[in-house]
């Protein structure tokens, strides 16, 4: 597949060679009405600004700001967020879309001081960043340490977005455009991105709209271990099926070992499709010296569509005697499990794959979220002003998933066969095979590679389309509304009485659904059965007698390749991004002709209907009444001081209603019922509702002595807590069911209920103290210590519930038990860390060297988590990095700017994996991120820039236990912006 790579080579060197990047500035905010914003172009503008506002500020809190208007300094707003200190992100597709502060995840996101509803993640009170153009806001403010006045919802933090105010315009109109083309280093289309920005001042009445589209492709391939947590310690004695005899796999002379592997192996040509849109919009108007009104209108919408073919080997999901190591490394005995078995790992190893698969799969997500603000300020007199808000945010997603699974092996690896009318043959019969296909498999280069038999593949008449399926779709909506009143009393002497109520009312509702198809086929009584089945699969048959060998037709029919590419449905795929290739390519679905996930279904398999998935499907009122009280003064205790300290009083009520799954499958169509296939979702026998409410005081206090008259001391005490995930109330039970093929069964293996109705909230007490010293206009260093005493948290636990019947309708299960996992609360831990920070502007160098500067920051973060690895010691608090840190260099001179960031984040904890009775502790590797931009000034109003981001081309790898033992990666590209902004 050719490429036109001159955009890329133009870009590359430029953005390389660009000298600085910055815009990160550290600040803190006073109150919203005493703080007018000074629109300042350029780095050192902004960073100057921030330094001011953070020194005379009372509480924590770092910030973004725009360096003019529309402006962010990185593509997205969490990509700036990780150059502050303490903040850090995670990626989707290589753009930054969700946070942690101080390594938890517990964070609450405002906009303009309140809470706002995002469609990317409707359950939760932290958003899918990528939903918001950045072009929206006007900074960003990080909130490490709150006041009784700032809403709650954050264990760690707070993030509060800001948009722009038309008032704090200058007067007359403002108008500024931007247009940009965008291009990365392995997809091939570009994209474009288009914003606009329009704002009036006039007198007392003031009015702006921002708009910003955009539509991008992004790489996110991915090599290695496909599926995520099918870990297997598969072992040596015979235990597992296929290893029906003890086998000394790894040649040490016995056979009581275990091999580490998984269920599928795999490289993807994966990419995301994101087409955004944004209106921000507002109107303000002083109606005298006494009233002011403001309206807001905040919109987002995105599509977005991620695309993968995947060249997948697997062990058919029953079969367990596939992986064969080639350099065995012999890790001993676990501390906590098996620890009579050896456990042994490779990183070079023989998969002998019972089936090799074209897999495409297309998820598509449609959001859309408007958010609306009406408010009120009025100076009833000299030393009372108040403000009355009523927000109403509306906000859905809708999700589908759609996938394929074209067999290129026969089907008789695994003995997968079709029936009809009691004729027999293999599901896929010119695939290769019959033997097993051995591939060797090498995860100790820079990328996983696999290496297929000379041929495989290679002929389209290979491939037949044997399973297809779309389910855990889900339409999401939630509505928001908040009444709220503040009041602020002037005291003397600068002392001031905060006070407030805010009632908030926020629903969720979840409906999780699967297309089911009806096939009319031929039992083994030779009657015929009209059954509905999820999996659309050739070798499924309509019903069976396992023990007496006898079965009915199998419901789909293999769809060979040729009659596809008939239909233009069929492309080839040679580009697997970075990793290993010989250059050959395979065949595959393509995965856009599966966008309309019904459709595709219904041009197959006609007649699909939604079946409503009981357990992943509920609904949740939550109610909050809060009230609050807070102090502000200043004085002075041997040193000046300002302090604010007060409380804050929440009753929460929550109503969830999850649905009660039943146990036989049956599916009702027309006010008839008929039998269902394993794998359709179970009737839902009902609703079952819970109501509950609890009450949390939280006392806040926060004070800064001016140590000199350039230092300052913060010391700050919080008491925090954060609304639950709506999912964590919601989910109810699945069961995880696997084919077991020498029974012909498929079988509930295991169970988990991920939602709990009766889980309390996150809640902490935190301890902030910080150092900042001022040395120059535009320069400043900082220290900070901070520790967060988590007293209730929520974590996985396990037990056990009571077994179900396979799909022949048996109990197997001798005890009539099966595992059980749950979300439960537990015990929290104690979170610790460092900051330190520094900023500076080299204005005292002469000449050309006067426009350098730079940021630096780092942080360290400790936090225990309950998980013992394979070793037994305790593993760190989940998606916690212990080490952080931010080189940000900039440069502005004579219509110059330029920027260059660098960010590092040390390995982070996933999770712990069992591996058959082998923990192990699953790793993200460290990454380093560089990011530059540069831009030019043609004239006064005119702009062009250029920008490059992750232009290392840095990958996401994953390890389990020792770093070797690589499990996967995702791979994202450089992407590269050249665009021009003008302002009139």
């Amino acid at each position: 597949m050719s490429r036109s790579i001159t955009f890329k080579r133009r870009l590359l060197p430029i953005c390389i060679s660009a000298v600085a990047f910055s815009g990160i500035t550290s600040s803190t905010i006073a109150q919203e009405e005493n703080y007018e914003e000074v629109i300042v172009t350029g780095i050192r503008g902004a960073l100057t600004r921030a330094i001011d506002v953070k020194r005379d500020a009372g509480s924590v809190v770092d910030a973004i700001s725009a360096e003019d208007i529309g402006k962010l300094p990185d593509a997205t707003i969490a990509d700036s967020l990780q150059r502050v200190t303490g903040i850090q992100i995670r990626r989707s597709a290589g753009e930054g879309s969700t946070v942690n502060v101080r390594g938890m995840p517990q964070v609450n996101t405002l906009l303009n001081g309140e809470q706002f509803l995002s469609a990317g993640s409707i359950t939760t009170l932290q958003p899918n960043f990528t939903d918001i153009p950045a072009e929206l806001l006007s900074r960003v403010d990080v909130i490490k340490s709150s006041e009784a006045s700032t809403l709650s919802g954050g264990v760690a933090g707070t993030i509060d977005l800001r948009t722009q105010r038309p008032l704090d315009l200058a007067e007359g109109w403002t108008f500024v455009g931007a247009g940009e083309l965008s291009d990365g280093s392995y997809t091939d289309d570009n994209g474009t991105k288009l914003s606009g920005f329009a704002g009036y001042h006039s007198d007392d009445f003031g009015a702006l709209l921002s708009v910003s589209t955009s539509s991008a492709t992004l790489a996110n391939f991915r090599y290695g271990m496909y599926n995520d947590w099918w870990f297997r310690g598969y072992q040596e004695d015979g235990n597992w099926p296929g290893w029906s005899t003890p086998t000394d796999v790894t040649g040490d002379g016995d056979t009581n070992d275990a091999i580490f592997g998984t269920i599928d192996y795999g490289v993807t040509n994966r990419t995301s499709e994101r087409d955004r849109t944004g209106i921000s919009a507002t109107v303000q108007y002083r109606v005298n010296d006494k009233v002011e009104v403001l309206g807001d209108v905040f919109y987002t919408s995105m599509d977005q569509y991620e695309h993968t073919n995947g060249l997948v080997a697997d062990n058919a999901w029953a079969q367990y005697d596939w992986v064969y190591p080639q350099n065995p490394v012999n890790r001993g005995p676990s501390a906590d499990g098996n620890t009579d078995k050896d456990f042994y790992t490779a990183s070079v190893f023989d998969l002998h794959a019972l089936r090799v698969t074209a897999k495409a799969e297309s998820f598509v997500d449609k959001r859309e979220s408007t958010n609306i603000n009406l408010q009120t300020n009025i100076d009833f007199t000299d030393s009372f002003r108040a403000s009355v808000r009523y927000i109403h945010g509306s906000a859905e997603n809708k999700h589908t998933g759609n996938f394929a699974d074209a067999f290129i092996t026969t089907g008789e690896q695994h003995g997968l066969q079709t029936r009809v009318d009691n004729v027999t043959e293999t599901v896929n019969p010119n695939g290769e095979g019959p033997d097993r296909i051995v591939i060797r498999g090498d995860m100790s280069g820079t990328h996983p590679s696999f290496t297929y038999p000379e041929g495989f593949g290679d002929s389209i008449e290979k491939y037949g389309l044997v399973s297809s399926f779309s389910h855990q779709n889900r339409d999401e909506e939630s509505k928001l509304d908040v009444l709220r009143f503040d009041g602020i009393l002037d005291l003397n002497d600068n002392n001031s009485l905060e006070f407030g109520y805010r009632y908030g009312k926020r629903e969720v509702t979840r409906y999780q659904y699967d297309y089911v198809a009806p096939f009319t086929r031929r039992g083994m009584d030779d009657e015929q059965i009209t059954v509905y089945s999820k999996w659309k699969d050739s070798g499924l048959p309509v019903n069976g007698d396992p023990g007496a060998g006898v079965f009915g037709d199998t419901i789909a029919r293999t769809i060979p390749f040729t009659e596809l590419d008939a239909m233009g449905w069929i492309t080839e795929v040679s580009d697997f991004g970075p990793a290993p290739s010989d250059g050959r390519s395979f065949y595959f679905i393509d995965p856009k002709a599966m966008d309309d996930a019904l459709g595709f279904h219904n041009t197959l398999y006609p007649g699909n209907v939604a079946i409503k998935d009981p357990g992943r499907s509920y609904e949740l009122d939550d109610k909050t009444h809060t009230l609050y009280a807070q102090a502000n003064f200043e004085g002075e205790f041997g040193v000046p001081y300002q302090a604010n300290f007060g409380v804050q009083y929440i009753r929460t009520f929550l109503d969830v209603t999850t649905n009660v799954p039943g146990v036989e499958p049956i599916v009702e169509v027309d006010g008839v019922e008929y039998p269902t296939l394993s794998g359709t979702p179970p009737q839902d026998l009902g609703d079952s509702t819970v109501e509950r409410s609890f009450t949390d005081f939280l006392p806040r206090f926060n004070i800064g002595f001016d140590t000199s008259e350039n230092t300052k001391l913060r010391l700050a005490y919080t008491k925090t807590m954060t609304q639950l995930d709506a999912n964590d109330l919601g989910l109810g039970l699945v069961y995880t069911v696997n084919n077991n093929a020498d029974l012909g069964v498929f079988q509930a293996v295991s169970a988990s209920q991920d939602g709990n109705p009766y889980m309390e909230p996150w809640r902490a007490e935190n301890y902030d103290a910080t150092f900042e010293w001022y040395f120059a206009e535009s320069s400043m260093a900082s220290i900070g210590l901070y520790r967060l005493d988590v007293a209730t948290s929520i974590t996985t636990t396990g037990t056990t519930t009571a077994a179900v019947p396979d799909s022949d309708g048996v109990i197997r299960d001798e005890d009539g038990e099966i595992g059980l996992t749950i979300r439960d609360n537990t015990d929290g831990g104690v979170v610790q860390g460092i900051e330190l920070g520094y900023q500076q502007a080299f204005d005292f160098l002469p000449g050309a060297f006067s426009g350098l500067g730079t940021t630096l920051n780092y942080t360290w973060a400790d936090g225990e988590g309950g998980d013992k690895d394979f070793y037994g010691a305790t593993m760190p608090m989940g998606d916690n990095s212990e080490h952080q840190f931010n080189a940000i260099l900039w440069y502005e001179m004579d219509g110059w700017q330029a920027r260059v960031a660098m960010n590092y984040r040390s390995e982070r904890y996933i999770g712990r994996a069992w591996n058959d009775g082998h923990p192990a502790a699953w790793w993200s590797a460290p990454t380093t991120y560089v990011d530059a931009s540069v831009s030019y000034d043609i004239t006064d109003g005119i702009t062009v820039f250029l920008q490059g981001t992750n232009i290392t081309e840095e990958y996401e790898e994953t390890y389990m236990q020792w770093q070797d033992v690589v499990v996967n990666q995702n791979v994202f590209e450089a992407r590269y912006n050249l665009g021009v902004r003008a302002r009139f």
